[in-house]
Protein backbone atom coordinates (compact mmCIF):
# COMPACT_ATOMS: atom_id res chain seq x y z
CA UNK A 1 0.00 0.00 0.00
CA UNK A 2 1.23 3.44 -0.81
CA UNK A 3 2.14 5.68 2.09
CA UNK A 4 0.13 8.78 2.98
CA UNK A 5 2.97 11.25 2.46
CA UNK A 6 3.91 9.79 -0.95
CA UNK A 7 0.33 9.99 -2.21
CA UNK A 8 -0.24 13.46 -0.77
CA UNK A 9 2.95 14.89 -2.29
CA UNK A 10 2.22 13.19 -5.63
CA UNK A 11 -1.30 14.68 -5.69
CA UNK A 12 0.12 18.12 -4.85
CA UNK A 13 2.58 17.87 -7.75
CA UNK A 14 -0.09 16.68 -10.17
CA UNK A 15 -2.46 19.42 -9.04
CA UNK A 16 0.20 22.07 -9.77
CA UNK A 17 0.53 20.82 -13.35
CA UNK A 18 -3.20 20.55 -14.08
CA UNK A 19 -6.24 21.10 -11.85
CA UNK A 20 -7.85 17.88 -10.69
CA UNK A 21 -11.57 18.00 -9.95
CA UNK A 22 -12.65 14.39 -10.45
CA UNK A 23 -10.66 11.23 -9.94
CA UNK A 24 -11.16 7.50 -9.73
CA UNK A 25 -9.11 4.88 -7.97
CA UNK A 26 -8.68 1.15 -8.36
CA UNK A 27 -6.99 -1.07 -5.81
CA UNK A 28 -6.69 1.50 -3.03
CA UNK A 29 -9.47 3.82 -1.90
CA UNK A 30 -8.05 7.35 -1.87
CA UNK A 31 -11.08 9.28 -0.67
CA UNK A 32 -9.26 9.92 2.62
CA UNK A 33 -6.57 11.97 0.84
CA UNK A 34 -8.97 14.75 -0.02
CA UNK A 35 -7.77 17.16 2.65
CA UNK A 36 -5.72 19.67 0.64
CA UNK A 37 -7.73 19.73 -2.61
CA UNK A 38 -11.40 19.37 -3.30
CA UNK A 39 -11.13 16.28 -5.47
CA UNK A 40 -14.22 14.13 -5.94
CA UNK A 41 -12.90 10.56 -5.64
CA UNK A 42 -14.75 7.47 -6.79
CA UNK A 43 -13.49 4.02 -5.88
CA UNK A 44 -14.10 1.01 -8.13
CA UNK A 45 -13.10 -2.60 -7.77
CA UNK A 46 -11.57 -4.40 -10.73
CA UNK A 47 -14.80 -6.18 -11.64
CA UNK A 48 -16.82 -2.96 -11.32
CA UNK A 49 -14.43 -1.08 -13.60
CA UNK A 50 -14.39 -3.79 -16.26
CA UNK A 51 -18.20 -3.75 -16.43
CA UNK A 52 -18.60 0.01 -15.99
CA UNK A 53 -20.22 1.83 -18.93
CA UNK A 54 -18.68 5.10 -20.03
CA UNK A 55 -20.51 8.01 -18.39
CA UNK A 56 -17.84 10.62 -17.75
CA UNK A 57 -14.16 11.38 -18.22
CA UNK A 58 -12.13 11.87 -15.04
CA UNK A 59 -9.16 14.20 -14.60
CA UNK A 60 -7.09 11.50 -12.87
CA UNK A 61 -7.13 7.74 -12.44
CA UNK A 62 -5.03 6.06 -9.78
CA UNK A 63 -4.32 2.32 -10.07
CA UNK A 64 -2.50 0.36 -7.40
CA UNK A 65 -1.29 -2.96 -8.82
CA UNK A 66 0.37 -4.05 -5.57
CA UNK A 67 -2.95 -4.58 -3.76
CA UNK A 68 -4.04 -8.21 -3.48
CA UNK A 69 -7.26 -7.76 -5.47
CA UNK A 70 -5.38 -6.33 -8.46
CA UNK A 71 -2.25 -8.44 -7.96
CA UNK A 72 -4.18 -11.67 -8.63
CA UNK A 73 -5.63 -10.34 -11.90
CA UNK A 74 -4.47 -11.90 -15.12
CA UNK A 75 -2.33 -9.99 -17.60
CA UNK A 76 -5.35 -9.68 -19.89
CA UNK A 77 -7.41 -8.06 -17.11
CA UNK A 78 -4.61 -5.64 -16.25
CA UNK A 79 -4.31 -4.72 -19.91
CA UNK A 80 -8.06 -4.23 -20.21
CA UNK A 81 -8.10 -2.02 -17.08
CA UNK A 82 -5.31 0.22 -18.35
CA UNK A 83 -6.65 0.48 -21.89
CA UNK A 84 -10.15 1.29 -20.69
CA UNK A 85 -8.82 3.97 -18.37
CA UNK A 86 -6.46 5.41 -20.98
CA UNK A 87 -8.92 5.45 -23.88
CA UNK A 88 -12.18 6.28 -22.11
CA UNK A 89 -12.11 7.26 -18.50
CA UNK A 90 -9.08 9.41 -17.63
CA UNK A 91 -6.99 12.25 -18.98
CA UNK A 92 -4.14 11.25 -16.73
CA UNK A 93 -3.32 7.89 -15.13
CA UNK A 94 -0.93 7.12 -12.29
CA UNK A 95 -0.05 3.46 -11.69
CA UNK A 96 1.85 1.85 -8.84
CA UNK A 97 3.22 -1.36 -10.31
CA UNK A 98 5.82 -4.01 -9.69
CA UNK A 99 8.80 -4.90 -11.84
CA UNK A 100 6.87 -7.69 -13.55
CA UNK A 101 4.41 -5.17 -15.06
CA UNK A 102 7.06 -2.95 -16.67
CA UNK A 103 6.78 -4.49 -20.15
CA UNK A 104 2.98 -4.09 -20.17
CA UNK A 105 3.09 -0.46 -19.06
CA UNK A 106 5.78 0.52 -21.57
CA UNK A 107 3.86 -1.15 -24.39
CA UNK A 108 0.76 0.90 -23.53
CA UNK A 109 2.61 4.23 -23.64
CA UNK A 110 3.21 4.81 -19.93
CA UNK A 111 6.31 6.64 -18.73
CA UNK A 112 8.07 6.06 -15.45
CA UNK A 113 7.91 8.54 -12.53
CA UNK A 114 10.01 6.71 -9.96
CA UNK A 115 12.30 3.84 -10.82
CA UNK A 116 12.20 0.69 -8.70
CA UNK A 117 16.01 0.63 -8.50
CA UNK A 118 16.06 3.83 -6.42
CA UNK A 119 14.71 2.08 -3.33
CA UNK A 120 14.54 -1.32 -1.69
CA UNK A 121 10.88 -2.02 -2.49
CA UNK A 122 9.76 -3.68 -5.71
CA UNK A 123 7.48 -0.98 -7.12
CA UNK A 124 7.61 1.91 -9.55
CA UNK A 125 5.32 4.83 -10.30
CA UNK A 126 4.13 5.13 -13.87
CA UNK A 127 2.04 7.79 -15.60
CA UNK A 128 0.09 8.35 -18.77
CA UNK A 129 -0.94 11.88 -19.69
CA UNK A 130 -2.94 12.28 -22.88
CA UNK A 131 -1.89 15.93 -23.16
CA UNK A 132 1.83 15.10 -23.25
CA UNK A 133 1.70 11.62 -24.75
CA UNK A 134 2.94 12.62 -28.18
CA UNK A 135 4.51 15.87 -29.21
CA UNK A 136 3.23 17.17 -32.52
CA UNK A 137 6.10 17.34 -35.03
CA UNK A 138 6.65 20.70 -36.67
CA UNK A 139 6.15 19.28 -40.17
CA UNK A 140 2.57 18.31 -39.31
CA UNK A 141 0.89 21.65 -39.95
CA UNK A 142 -1.10 23.52 -42.58
CA UNK A 143 2.05 24.85 -44.22
CA UNK A 144 2.88 21.41 -45.56
CA UNK A 145 -0.46 19.60 -45.56
CA UNK A 146 -3.73 20.56 -47.25
CA UNK A 147 -2.68 24.14 -47.82
CA UNK A 148 -5.11 25.53 -50.44
CA UNK A 149 -2.58 28.19 -51.53
CA UNK A 150 -0.26 25.46 -52.77
CA UNK A 151 -2.84 23.48 -54.72
CA UNK A 152 -1.91 23.16 -58.40
CA UNK A 153 1.51 24.74 -57.68
CA UNK A 154 3.48 21.75 -56.47
CA UNK A 155 3.46 18.22 -57.72
CA UNK A 156 2.80 15.77 -54.94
Amino acid sequence: MAELNVITSMLDDLFKEQPIHTALCIGQNLQQYNNSHSIQWQYFSVSELLSLPFTQRYDLAFVCFDVLEVKICSLADKTQILVKLRDLFAKRIVVIAQRQDEKLLRSLGFTQFIDQTLHANDFALWQFNILTYKNVPDWLNAKFWANPKNWNKFRW
